[in-house]
């Protein structure tokens, strides 16, 4: 039997949409996954470590796995932003640490597990203790031991350390206890919150595991007080909040001095700017020029020197550590002139020469300032001459010149390092 074309043509066509309607099902559910809504993954007790087994986080992974190893759904991100908090339990400084650790565990685990990330849209956002959700579960279980007294401690003692003692007091311990138990596992936590470019196409993910979690309803609402602050300034100056998530700031250059030169009347100066996460390059001047105890003694040093740094660790340490903190190896050289002299004795070299290998560590111990500890060695020539000093130190009698050659310990630092940042725009208002 012979079958027109036009029957041909129509049977091929149904069979192709059969055969594309589950791909397209597919498609569909994983658009109906991804969300502005913030997805939740939860830390167990002092840990910043992204744990599949822990509580809801299997879940939370797999959603994320659907929607971000989509790269059409990911080339319509805008900006991913982390928002980590911490139980308010402990100490605060502590917690606060433990919070910006866990926003930069999480971006470490997305830069690693989808290499397809922009990861300068991926924006780090700790907000520490987590009061405001902290006072909403309480009030939201009437089964906590006490709960009116510690609703009131909560509200009456803006001091948070204060706060924590009386909780703990309270009814010797017994509420406390119960908080500990049933709440606290719920605070410590980090919302990955996806800024999309087409929000509107994009229904809405499941709800994450939480008491009462309508208010991880809201897409990327800031959940914490201080964060709201940063909102609302934001407002009164003209901006929106995505305006302010879509700009970070990044180490342009850092400033440092020598303390160890310091300490012993040396004034110096270094530069040290990044090139990404691995490589800097540091620059140094040292001048000091004094003349003591009419012209008795000579401390008279002009050396400059350039110092190329690769800061170890694995790139996903890398990608979670702060810009110029932790160990680095570096080569180095650098060379000057100077004039020693202690009493009659002294020594003059127009010029020297160093140059080694190095090897350093750094850590953050305030806001843009860090501490450096550096030791480096390798070989110093230097051409000089030694004088005598006569006529009350006024006139120099030319005793020898001669070369000295030295292999060893070349340089010692212990430096303290302010950093100099600038805002860089992330988001679609401008490129990076």
């Amino acid at each position: 039997m012979n079958i027109p074309i036009i029957y041909k043509r129509f049977f091929f066509f149904c069979g192709l949409l059969f055969a594309l309607l589950p791909g397209i099902h597919a498609q569909n559910k994983v658009e109906q996954d991804a969300s502005g809504k913030p997805m939740v993954l939860y830390f167990r007790f002092d840990k910043a470590v992204v744990d599949k087994e822990y509580m809801d986080n299997a879940r939370t992974l797999r959603h994320l796995d659907e929607v971000l190893s989509d790269r059409n759904l990911t080339g319509r991100i805008d900006s991913i932003n982390i928002l980590s908090f911490a139980s308010p339990d402990g100490n605060r400084k502590y917690n606060e640490r433990l919070a910006w650790q866990r926003s930069t565990t999480v971006k470490g685990y997305l830069v690693w597990k989808y290499p397809h990330l922009d990861q300068y849209r991926i924006h780090p956002r700790p907000q520490g203790e987590n009061w405001q959700e902290f006072r909403r579960l309480i009030a939201g279980d009437e089964n906590i031991p006490n709960r009116n007294e510690v609703l009131q401690i909560i509200d009456r003692n803006p001091d948070s350390d204060r706060c924590k003692a009386l909780l703990r007091k309270l009814d010797g311990g017994r509420p406390y206890r119960y908080i500990q138990e049933r709440i606290l596992r719920y605070l410590r936590n980090a919302s990955v919150c996806t800024v999309w470019i087409r929000q509107d196409s994009l229904p809405g993910l499941p709800e994450p595991v939480a008491p009462n979690a309508e208010c991880l309803n809201k897409p990327c609402e800031l959940p914490h007080p201080q964060a709201k602050d940063v909102q609302e300034q934001a407002v009164r100056n003209g901006h929106t909040i995505k305006d302010v998530q879509a700009t970070e700031k990044r180490p342009l250059f850092a400033l440092k001095t020598n303390l160890l030169f310091d300490a012993a009347l040396m004034p110096n100066v270094e530069i040290e700017i990044p090139f990404g996460t691995r490589w800097s390059l540091n620059a140094e001047y040292m001048f000091p020029w004094w003349l003591f105890e009419g012209d008795e003694y000579a401390l008279q040093i002009l050396m400059g020197g350039l110092e190329g740094r690769y800061w170890l660790g694995s790139k996903e340490n890398r990608m979670n550590r702060e810009v110029l903190t932790g160990h680095f190896l570096g080569l180095y050289a650098g060379g000057g002139k100077y004039d020693l002299q202690w009493k009659e004795n002294g020594y003059q070299g127009e010029f020297f020469i160093a140059a080694g290998i190095s090897y350093g560590w750094a850590t953050r111990i305030a806001h843009n300032l860090h501490l450096e500890l550096n030791i480096g060695i390798g070989v110093l020539r230097t051409d000089y001459r030694h004088y005598h000093a006569r006529d009350n130190y006024q006139t120099l009698l030319w005793q020898e010149n001669g070369q000295y050659t030295w292999f060893g310990p070349t340089k010692a630092k212990i430096s303290l390092v302010w950093l100099l940042n600038r805002k860089v725009k992330t988001g679609k208002g401008g490129g990076r």
